[in-house]
């Protein structure tokens, strides 16, 4: 008897991937007689959800609030691992990644572990001529595979297990061929996130800011206002263990309405402390911070050369940031300016309001448009007007050709009155964003709000 185990999980976050749901069938593979029954387990994961994997499988924290957690599942599902074969797509990258890193965060001990990855086949045997990618879904609908609902980790794992018969029947491979024993000592060790995403996001830009205030090495009054505000604006959060330090820091030094150099740098350094805590992307980060650093060295209305070159520098350090709205427009900006290694009044002014365009992209948001016949139209956000399915009826109806995505070959992007909300606190869609760095790239691509959709075209 071989036993099998094909296996799915679904996570409330990115980097720790706390589980919150797990599809899992263990059967006899030789015959297909199901070996534990199936299970299709919810799991309250103790951790936070990103909005990003809600988007993807629809799990919130509400809808698990009451289920077990990972220890308690794991008691259950424990014998579905051990002496089996662990079948997934992409099964060792994502599942089993996701699995030993909640068995290391309880504590509990990581059986050994062995699987097959359905990628990994697909790759060596369909070519890549004959799909477009190696998704299991493309794959799935190659092989006439239904998947009921994607990204539901069950349904997921019942589409997979289809999937890999398929292949087997297909190429007539030896399962043994393509076992792999699963090593996760190279998984980072678990580590707990400041609990509020909306915070972490603020505290990135605040590290920025802090950075763009000192680029000129002083603090005027206009910035020691901007500091305070950020504290009260935040005061919610200042006994929260992880930003408990920077806010009693910013008490402190704002106390005597007087912020010397190195105050700023003792922040600076208390801020630092904090990210080492915190594990999203270097892009992700740095984006968040070249924010923060444009907000600060505007913040007292007035651009000098310093902090043109303190900025300059900043960039060329990161430089993987290259064709990251707004990276290049700045960079072009700046080089542009710091030619002849002076900057004018007219040039700072100039320079602000660019920054004051890129920090509050709503404003620019005012392409005139007449007809969408023959257009290609991508939605982003969420619609005041009705749902999206429904917009796009509507731009249907009058000729447009709606695209799922964002390219060069778009024509509009239309931002849904809810997303222009949350782009004017710089919470910009990834649609926005590549609409944005195609548009620097010379791509004609119109920008339009939906309230101004609709009132153009009516």
């Amino acid at each position: 008897m071989k036993k099998v185990t094909y296996f799915d999980v679904e996570w409330a976050n990115n980097k720790n991937k706390s589980i919150c749901q797990m599809g899992i069938m263990c059967e006899n593979f030789e015959d297909g007689e199901p070996i534990y029954p199936e299970k299709n387990v919810y799991v309250n994961p103790e951790d936070r959800f990103e909005d990003g994997c809600v988007r993807v499988h629809h799990i919130t924290a509400e809808k698990v609030a009451h289920e077990p957690t990972f220890p308690e599942v794991w008691r259950e599902v424990e014998p579905c691992f051990t002496n089996s074969i662990i079948i997934g797509h992409n099964v060792a990258g994502a599942d089993l990644d996701a699995l030993t890193k909640n068995l290391q965060r309880y504590n509990i001990d990581i059986p050994t572990l062995y699987y097959v990855d359905t990628l990994r086949i697909a790759r060596e045997f369909v070519p890549s001529f004959a799909i477009q990618n190696y998704e299991m879904s493309t794959l799935c609908k190659l092989f006439g595979v239904e998947i009921d609902n994607e990204h539901d980790a069950f349904d997921d794992a019942c589409a997979c297990k289809d999937l890999f018969l398929a292949l087997h029947k297909a190429y007539h491979f030896s399962l043994d061929q393509y076992v792999h024993r699963y090593d996760a000592s190279e998984n980072f060790r678990f580590v707990e996130y400041v609990s509020n995403p909306q915070l972490r996001k603020s505290i990135g830009e605040f590290y920025g800011t802090i950075q763009g205030i000192g680029m000129d090495c002083e603090v005027s009054s206009k910035e020691l206002e901007y500091i305070k505000n950020w504290e009260a604006e935040h005061k919610q959060f200042a006994e929260h263990d992880d930003v408990a330090e920077i806010f009693a820091l910013i008490k402190r030094i704002t106390r005597d309405s007087i912020i010397t150099p190195d105050e700023l740098q003792n922040l600076h350094g208390a801020m630092t402390k904090y990210y080492q805590n915190i594990s999203s992307s270097e892009v992700t980060i740095s984006t968040q911070i070249l924010s923060g650093i444009l907000k600060g060295i505007r913040s007292d209305g007035v651009i000098t050369l310093q902090e043109c070159n303190a900025l300059s520098k900043w960039l060329y350090e990161h430089d993987y940031l290259r064709g990251h709205y707004p990276f290049d427009k700045i960079m072009e900006l700046l080089d542009d300016i710091l030619e002849d290694n002076h900057v004018t009044d007219e040039e700072s002014q100039y320079l602000l309001s660019e920054i004051d365009k890129i920090l509050n992209p709503v404003a620019s948001l005012k392409t005139q448009i007449c007809s969408v016949k023959g257009m290609t139209i991508c939605l982003s956000g969420t619609f005041s007007h009705g749902s999206k399915s429904k917009v796009e009826e509507y731009i249907k109806e009058r000729g447009g050709i709606i695209v799922g995505s964002v390219s060069k070959k778009l024509n509009i992007l239309i931002v849904g009155d809810m997303g222009c909300d949350a782009y004017a606190h710089d919470n910009y869609g990834t649609k926005f964003r590549r609409a944005k760095e195609l548009i620097e790239q010379g791509c004609s691509i119109l920008i339009i709000k939906e309230e101004d959709f609709y009132t153009q075209i009516k």
